[in-house]
């Protein structure tokens, strides 16, 4: 018994993502487009556009901000292989720092997108490439989690009467990727590529984890300690676990599916401004919510309300990231399925130890599993809330 408390603490930061790392989303990104041969060109130019949010810049410049195209210039790398099998560095020949034109502006004092700055990056490879070789070797000594999500655009450069658009990721163990410029990315590795991206974003989005362990929380117990009804807690039997986790998992699938499939096939419909805050009021709500000595009612209906903001945010994510239009149904769906196993990988992994220690100590969990645990998150939520109404 005097173990519970040391195994439910350790469940709750394994869940969360560490302590350390628990304020949602910070690990840096960057956007960019390659096109080859570029527009305007000889056939023979290739253009590099890389998005990086200016906060992110800053840090990563720091004092050598004098300096910060020369640094972005030395990360990004082309080679290129010609017919006869050789292959030689793509020379850089011009290159242009400054803001995004294409964000549009902010009102003094709003909470809009973020600020983003454009690098693009301008290298001559010569005619008759058969293969591009990128490497992108930014950020990852500031920050190991780094991602640039990549639009890959081939152009004339195809022989296929097919357009050949492709997103690709550079990452801490993928610094560099061969690309042939004969053959257009197959449709099942663009949706695989997606899959995971889908299953990443879960996994790394702890104010969604945050969410959802709120209410994995609440399925440890079938009825709450009441001095005023004289009642104490009691565990819920693995199959009402269960069946309560399968009713409100299920409600937030179906809700954010719908969001998300219809905000990036019909962008627009909705203003997205409000959306991160939202997505941290509801972080915050259900973890307070779970303080209230007495188990939730219809508990499904507001999650299923919630739901719906978590899927525009992440068609946020999907908006930031880009998808290539040849497959474009294909790639949107897989991201979700990428979503859902994340999801089911948390609950699989997160569930049977809120069983297991809410029947070991029904009264031990719920003062130290649920009541503390749901306040660490709803002082999260807050927090984030607080944050992401603050003008930028």
């Amino acid at each position: 018994m005097k173990r519970a408390p040391t195994a439910i603490a350790a469940a709750l930061w394994l869940v969360a993502g560490g302590g350390a790392r628990a304020f949602a989303h910070q690990q840096t990104t960057t956007f960019g487009e390659i096109a080859y041969p570029a527009v305007g060109a000889d056939g023979s130019d290739l253009t590099w556009r890389l998005r990086i949010r200016t906060l992110d810049l800053a840090r990563l410049l720091g004092d050598r901000r004098p300096r910060g195209e020369e640094i972005l210039r030395a990360g990004l790398r082309v080679a290129a292989t010609g017919a006869r099998g050789e292959t030689h560095l793509c020379a850089a020949r011009s290159s242009a720092l400054g803001p995004d034109p294409a964000a549009p502006p902010l009102p003094p004092g709003s909470n809009g997108p973020e600020p983003m700055t454009l690098f693009v990056e301008r290298f001559a490879c010569g005619p008759d490439v058969r293969t591009l070789h990128l490497r992108y070797d930014l950020f990852f000594d500031y920050d190991p989690y780094h991602a640039s999500y990549t639009r890959l655009s081939l152009g004339e450069a195809v022989t296929s009467d097919e357009s050949s658009e492709a997103s690709i990721v550079f990452h801490n163990l993928a610094h560099e990727i061969a690309i042939d410029v004969r053959v257009p990315e197959p449709l099942w590795r663009s949706a695989l590529l997606y899959l995971r991206l889908g299953v990443a974003h879960i996994l790394t989005g702890y104010d969604h984890l945050s969410f959802l362990m709120a209410l994995l929380l609440a399925a440890g117990l079938r009825t709450r300690t009441s001095k005023r009804r004289g009642v104490v807690a009691e565990a819920a039997t693995p199959r009402q676990a269960v069946r309560g986790t399968v009713a409100i998992v299920s409600a937030f699938t179906v809700a954010h599916s719908i969001t998300l499939v219809t905000q990036v096939l019909h962008p627009g419909w909705v203003s997205t401004r409000w959306v991160e805050p939202a997505i941290a009021f509801s972080v915050a709500y259900v973890g307070f919510e779970n303080l209230v000595p007495r188990a939730p009612r219809g508990r499904w209906f507001l999650v299923f309300g919630f739901g719906l903001v978590h899927g525009l945010g992440f068609a946020s994510v999907l908006r930031q990231i880009g998808l290539p239009r040849r497959g474009l149904l294909l790639s949107l769906l897989s991201f979700n399925l990428g979503v859902e196993l994340g999801q089911l990988l948390v609950v699989g992994l997160a569930l049977p130890i809120v069983v297991t220690c809410a029947r070991r100590a029904p009264r031990t969990f719920e003062r130290w599993g649920l009541q503390i645990g749901s306040g660490i998150i709803g002082a999260f939520g807050t927090i984030w809330l607080v944050t992401r109404l603050m003008p930028r």
